[in-house]
């Protein structure tokens, strides 16, 4: 059983982001019109026990497959938090990070985590605790914005992640999700391009542990 999350926050990567959390929600409608029904076919997936890492105001929930049972949410901002107790009151809401839970190994039969390693302290530690917390067979779902492979729009996103990372709570333009995913011992089972225009690409995919179960 998950903890209330106190010696969690001690040890963890927590985070303070007021500002950047309440205007979040005011995002939260451009941001569905936009990844939306990426979202839902992503979170489709979710069967068993489920974690959502970095829930934020919750937008994974609502979509989670109907094979999702026991679901548990990990945010660190203490803003999003209390949005996330308001709008769920019977999920538990731990208030770690996703670098370093207090959840036991081979807990969760699922991960889901959308928008969320973009602004991790950790990228690798954190793909390390979700291979820790999964089942064998477990899978990790995952819908993440990545650095373009456009030399032009990779500048630019090279030049507005200094600024871009003080407004938008940590947030990194640049990281490429994918390698990260495919460094880990967890084994890439599906990769699909959301968005591929602008100057902020976005990938959903699957990641599982060990052999892949039957579905």
């Amino acid at each position: 059983m998950p903890d209330d999350g106190s010696e969690g926050a001690r040890a963890g990567h927590l985070v303070d982001h007021p500002w950047f959390s309440r205007a979040y929600r005011l995002a939260e409608g451009p941001l569905e019109r936009a990844l939306g029904k990426a979202r839902g076919a992503q979170n489709a997936q979710a069967w068993g026990r489920t974690l959502v890492i970095g829930a934020g105001t919750g937008l994974d929930v609502p979509v989670l497959g109907e094979r999702a049972t026991e679901v548990v949410l990990l945010e660190p901002d203490a803003t999003m938090r209390r949005t996330l107790a308001k709008r769920f009151p019977a999920l538990p809401v731990l208030g770690t990070s996703a670098e370093a839970t207090t959840l036991a190994d081979g807990t969760y039969d699922t991960v889901v985590g959308s928008l969320v390693l973009c602004s991790v302290t950790d990228m690798d530690r954190v793909l390390e605790e979700i291979s820790r917390v999964l089942a064998p067979g477990g899978q990790y779902l995952f819908l993440e914005h990545v650095r373009s492979p456009r030399p032009m729009a990779g500048a630019v996103q090279q030049a507005l992640e200094p600024v871009w990372r003080r407004l938008g709570g940590g947030c990194r333009l640049t990281r490429d999700v994918e390698a990260a995913v495919c460094a880990s011992a967890l084994t890439l089972t599906q990769r699909e391009v959301v968005r591929s225009g602008g100057i902020v690409p976005v990938i959903r995919g699957r990641a599982v542990k060990g052999a892949s179960p039957e579905l």
